[in-house]
């Protein structure tokens, strides 16, 4: 007995707003945002992208240090968050609020005494404990979600699992969704994977007997 998969009958390999869905072979969805060009080493300077959960700034950071390299930190929640933080001349802290104060004022003395720049994604503003060990600061602020960069990244999600053209982001569902969304690229995804399974279902007649 073959399996009926209602997205393959509708064009689409499967659903373009899974998790990790896509040609895994494709270079991963990317919508620019503005948001400069990689930060350059031995500056005394924290670049800091702030955003809510799921607003890019991991993206952000990887995307950045693709093009210069550097260490790299990610902060877990739990006992490991007391870790030290690495320093070099350009390094990259993600979740770097999770990290204790105290942990981020020796990180930050140090980057200071040492010339470092600091690449850091957080959910809150660093700036003034950083300038006082030192450091300049460069703050990016990740914001909402335009209809126009939720239509950008829809196409490269629906290209991705071979859609074909009769599969477009509607102007009212990604109004909507970047209403609800925020600056949240996830919950934005989610919506529209709740409207892509809605939308295979209301266009797959099923036939009975196959």
């Amino acid at each position: 007995m073959t399996f009926d998969d209602p997205y393959r009958r509708c064009g689409l390999r499967e659903n373009p707003f899974a998790h990790d869905a896509g040609d895994r072979r494709a270079p991963p969805s990317w919508v620019d945002r503005g948001t400069a060009a990689p930060a350059e080493p031995g500056r005394r300077q924290l670049v800091q992208v702030i955003g809510v959960k799921g607003a890019g700034k991991t993206s952000t950071l990887r995307r950045w240090r693709a093009a210069a390299p550097g260490p790299w930190r990610y902060v877990p929640t739990g006992a490991r968050r007391w870790r030290p933080l690495p320093v070099a001349p350009l390094v990259y802290w993600d979740e770097a609020d999770r990290a204790p104060a105290a942990a981020r004022w020796w990180a930050w003395r140090t980057a200071a005494r040492r010339g470092a720049t600091v690449v850091a994604g957080t959910h809150v503003d660093l700036e003034a404990e950083a300038r006082a060990a030192g450091l300049s600061v460069k703050s990016i602020v990740m914001l909402d979600i335009s209809v126009g960069e939720l239509t950008e990244w829809a196409a490269q999600r629906f290209a991705a699992v071979g859609a074909g053209p009769e599969w477009t982001l509607p102007e009212s569902v990604a109004g909507d969704a970047t209403a609800q969304a925020g600056a949240s690229w996830r919950v934005a995804g989610d919506l529209l994977h709740t409207w892509v399974a809605q939308e295979v279902a209301a266009r797959t007649v099923i036939q009975w007997p196959p």
